[in-house]
């Protein structure tokens, strides 16, 4: 489990921040595309733990405010909460269940685009549009968990992580 002050995870939030900015809208689908960054956190999450993943969510939060316009601080905001979540989610889970990452994979981007799409436009569209953006939430959610299994091989290469994580007796 590297530091999050490396060099190495550095260079990687930047990699992932320059892939999501420039090289995924390339690879979209009906205006769909993966988030490589909504997938770190999912990661953090699974592997380091809730010490990690709470400044991991903020800084992935932090860099897609700068990118995406909008409120600062909102995703952040929101990343955080969603971080905690899981992160209470992951430590109360079965992690024998190899589909269990998928859903909660899913239920995070899910929630984390829906949230995002609540707090922006909170009353200001019209209930037709809302349902249609609901979609494209989910089939982004579905998009990014399709790519798990690859960032998790990529990542775990990059940091050198074992394939097993310790189990904690005490948390």
């Amino acid at each position: 489990m590297p530091r999050l002050v490396s060099a190495k995870v550095i260079l990687y939030f930047l990699l992932l921040v320059v892939l999501d900015g420039s090289v995924m809208p390339a690879f979209q689908v009906r205006f769909v595309y993966p988030s490589f960054l909504y997938l770190f956190i999912c990661y953090a999450a699974f592997e380091w733990g809730a010490s990690k993943t709470v400044y991991v969510a903020f800084w992935a939060g932090i860099l897609r405010d700068l990118l995406g316009g909008g409120l600062i601080g909102l995703d952040a905001t929101l990343l955080v909460a969603l971080a905690l979540a899981l992160d209470f989610l992951v430590q109360k889970m079965e992690r024998q269940l190899p589909w269990i990452y998928f859903i909660m994979t899913f239920l995070f981007v899910f929630c984390a685009g829906a949230l995002r799409l609540l707090a922006s436009y909170a009353g200001e569209m019209p209930t037709s549009s809302v349902w249609g953006y609901f979609g494209m939430i989910s089939m982004t959610a579905l998009y990014t968990c399709a790519l798990l299994p690859l960032f998790n091989f990529l990542t775990n290469r990059w940091f050198g992580h074992s394939s097993t994580r310790q189990y904690e007796l005490f948390r």
